[in-house]
């Protein structure tokens, strides 16, 4: 079976050593393609994109916290000017975090394949695997390091921020991605594209979220110096026949081939997935040209045994094949792509006991001499491999670094229960002396500040004036009643 490598676009990375005896995933001669999936589709191309992708300004005017523009959601952090950025001729110009979103199905999506055949997506076909492929270009040159004068330039090179995202039907994260940018653009022929892509090769495809977001290094409270964003798209790629579910005999002869045991299906498509990335990216970080076209075609037993390309491999590249090919290297990958699995399902606690044990077990095989220290830098290093989830490495770390303290004899917070810290001296021995009978304010009391407080002499005066008033109009009553 072949890996397809398309370097700056990676495609269908297809590693089916067990080809013969499953169905198998799509690849490039079975995908439908659909057009842009965001709710901009029908807008026209900005004319300050030099790419023609569809345009995301329809309108001008300010884009306010959680207002929606063309389709899109409209949210930041901070609002400038009671603004998050606007739209303005052909582009959306964020102030400090503008962030730019869309979400939808990928059910019932239509698209066509090489030969021009409509298809349209459905759980049975996204179960085969998908792709989303995200086009955006930019401006980015309000910074003093820009080469492209524009804007009120200032300042650091300001950030970008792409993410998306495919969910199952209940809204739970199955795979994401997050690419940060802060490439020098300009207008017209000097703006930039981006294009990023997230493979899912598990089961369950339903949906997807899509989000840019423009950060001004500078964080100016006063004007709009964040990068603009000018166009954008996402298309979907995925299989134009429903997938068959693997039988569990299936199931276990791929676990005995990955060395796992009692792997889901879609855990089994999740380490295939890893393990295809790890590849691409050893042939890809060897430094091969863009758009390069790579053909690797692999045996059931895991082994390389033939590669082709599109433009001529270099020597470094071939390097990096023959390094692959090493059973030991494959090997390698499929236990680490497994440790990232294993640990995305494992509780924080059962993680870091299990990463305190393997650290031990480890030092004690290499009979080294390693301090407390040592090891505790040794098992924080296993967290940040195999824990990517931001909020659950941070729990991990925690419990293994509060292990360490209580594991340490040289810790022992009991022995501090009974100990003073500080010697004991009394301070104030005759108090008595220190009393003090004279009375500072002798003329003063409560009734003489009420009898002399301007406020309260006011309110006399105005009793009485009151009084007075009543008496009169007594007398007169009484004499008007003879």
């Amino acid at each position: 079976m072949r890996i397809i490598v398309v370097l700056g676009v990676l495609l269908w990375l297809m590693l089916s050593w067990f080809a013969n005896s499953i169905g198998l995933k799509a690849d490039e001669n079975d995908t439908a393609y659909s057009t842009n999936i965001l709710p901009n589709a029908a807008t026209t191309s900005s004319g300050k994109d030099n790419f023609d992708l569809p345009g995301v300004d329809k309108g001008t005017g300010v884009l306010t916290n959680n207002s929606t523009h063309n389709g899109f959601t409209i949210t930041c952090e901070t609002q400038i000017d009671n603004a998050c950025g606007r739209a303005f001729n052909g582009e959306l110009e964020s102030s400090r975090d503008m962030k730019v979103s869309a979400s939808g199905s990928l059910i019932n999506i239509s698209g066509t394949d090489d030969a021009g055949t409509s298809y349209v997506s459905s759980e049975a076909k996204n179960n085969g695997g998908v792709q989303l492929t995200s086009n955006h270009s930019f401006q980015n040159c309000e910074s003093a390091a820009s080469l492209f004068s524009c804007g009120s330039r200032n300042g650091a090179m300001d950030s970008m921020i792409l993410t998306q995202s495919i969910k199952d039907k209940d809204g739970n994260v199955l795979a994401t991605m997050t690419t940060t940018r802060i490439d020098d653009a300009g207008y017209n022929a000097n703006s930039v594209k981006g294009t990023d892509n997230l493979i899912y090769n598990g089961l369950g495809a339903y949906s997807y979220e899509w989000s840019w977001q423009g950060n001004d290094a500078e964080q100016s409270t006063s004007v709009l110096r964040g990068p603009n964003l000018l166009g954008a798209e996402v298309v979907f790629e995925y299989p134009t026949e429903d997938y068959e579910a693997l039988t569990q005999v299936e199931q276990d002869n791929i676990n005995e081939a990955l060395g796992t045991t009692n792997l889901t299906e879609s855990e089994i498509w999740d380490v295939i997935s890893g393990i295809e990335e790890s590849i691409a990216m050893k042939i890809y970080d060897s430094g091969v040209p863009e758009n390069t076209q790579i053909e690797v075609e692999i045996n059931e037993k895991l082994e390389v045994v033939s590669v082709k390309s599109s433009n001529q491999i270099t020597e470094v590249v071939k390097e990096v094949i023959k390094e692959v090919k090493k059973k030991k290297t494959i090997q390698t990958i499929k236990k680490e792509v497994v440790s990232l699995l294993t640990a995305k399902k494992q509780k924080p606690a059962t993680l870091a006991k299990a990463i305190i044990e393997e650290t031990k077990q480890e030092a004690k095989e290499i009979k080294k001499e390693n301090t407390k220290v040592s090891k505790l830098k040794e098992s924080i290093d296993k967290v940040d491999a195999v824990v990517k989830d931001p909020a659950k490495n941070l729990e991990v770390k925690s419990i293994i670094k509060l292990d360490a303290m209580q594991s340490d004899s040289n810790i022992n917070l009991i022995a501090y229960n009974n100990k003073n810290f500080y010697k004991n001296k009394d301070i104030y021995l005759n108090q008595l002396v220190m009393f003090d009978n004279r009375q500072i304010y002798i003329q003063t009391n409560l009734n003489n500040y009420i009898t002399n407080d301007p406020i309260g002499i006011k309110d006399r005066a105005l009793y009485e004036i009151n009084l007075n008033k009543q008496r009169l109009l007594l007398e007169i009553q009484e004499l008007k009643n003879g």
